[in-house]
């Protein structure tokens, strides 16, 4: 929240006990890279994890790339869009293609990109539906064209402009 307080005091603190062995591992949630670059000249510490908005319709590569080139881990919020790529003709071609759902393929195309993903569900079914994307593997076409998809469509606030919870 930009307007609403330091992101770099408050990171400090949370390097204080990282350094003290309270945490393992200390990270951000909805980090552009002008944050992280600020972070890199103002802190000691960069962040393991980056949690931001990522799905087929919003494929943040600046951010990735960027978290990459750190060695910082890309976490997916919202991974298949509050479920709007569901119904997506080329998600569901794969899909077919593979007799996997929709989601696991979205899921699937998350992993062998490299993010981390803790899908949502209240129901077993789906839970249980979200662990099985490890018995098959995405072609390298279908990744790029899942990757295609892109359309810079935010479901989320932009970092940026969010400055009150709701």
């Amino acid at each position: 929240m930009p307007a609403v307080g330091d992101f770099v005091e408050t990171w400090r603190a949370m390097e204080e006990i990282y350094r003290s062995g309270r945490s393992k591992a200390i990270g951000v949630s909805n980090f552009q890279p002008n944050h992280l670059d600020r972070l890199r000249a103002e802190t000691d510490v960069l962040p393991a994890v980056n949690q931001v908005e990522v799905h087929p319709y919003f494929t943040q590569t600046d951010v990735r790339s960027y978290g990459v080139e750190h060695d910082i881990v890309t976490e997916a919020w919202s991974p298949i869009a509050q479920g709007k790529v569901l119904d997506d003709p080329t998600i569901g071609r794969i899909a077919k293609r593979y007799g996997k759902t929709p989601a696991q393929v979205t899921l699937r195309w998350h992993i062998q990109r490299g993010d981390v993903v803790f899908p949502k569900s209240a129901t077993r079914s789906r839970v249980q539906e979200n662990f099985a994307i490890f018995d098959f593997e995405l072609a390298d076409d279908d990744v790029t064209d899942i990757s295609l998809l892109d359309r810079e469509e935010r479901i989320g606030p932009h970092p940026d402009k969010f400055n009150a919870m709701p």
